[in-house]
């Protein structure tokens, strides 16, 4: 699996979320589980999975965002279908409306060829920090 040359924000590399395809409103975006993903349950932390699906959704709005601009997530929801149970999880990230200043993403999230969440996201696109 080849990633893509997309800077990860510091957060995502806390987590190990791997870029590997963006382009023209979609993305895919991968994290290998390991233990600090896990909640005491010994299932993957429903907040791993909010966090990867924010992530490529992001990173599908910054494929097609304007030049200059910065994007923020303003409304998240996920509904969670099934715990993962492989060793990795993929999330796809489509933006669905891409409007002034308001961007529509859907995402889903696999493991084992097995949609375990879905999600959809809002943006909104701001003036770029300096």
């Amino acid at each position: 699996m080849s990633e893509v040359n997309l800077p990860m924000s510091p957060y995502g590399d806390f987590l190990g979320i791997k870029i590997v395809e963006a382009a023209a409103g979609k993305s895919v975006c991968h994290l290998e589980l390991k233990a600090h993903h896990m909640n005491t349950g010994g299932r993957v932390h429903g907040g791993v999975l909010t966090s990867l699906t924010d992530t490529a959704a992001g990173v599908a709005v910054r494929s097609v965002r304007p030049e200059g601009k910065s994007s923020a997530t303003i409304d998240l929801s996920i509904s969670f279908i099934r715990p993962p149970l492989g060793k990795t999880i993929e999330a796809y990230a489509e933006v669905i409306h891409a409007g002034k200043r308001l961007f529509r993403t859907e995402i889903c999230v696999y493991s084992d060829e097995k949609l375990v969440a879905k999600t959809n996201a809002t943006f909104m696109i701001v003036d770029a920090s300096a």
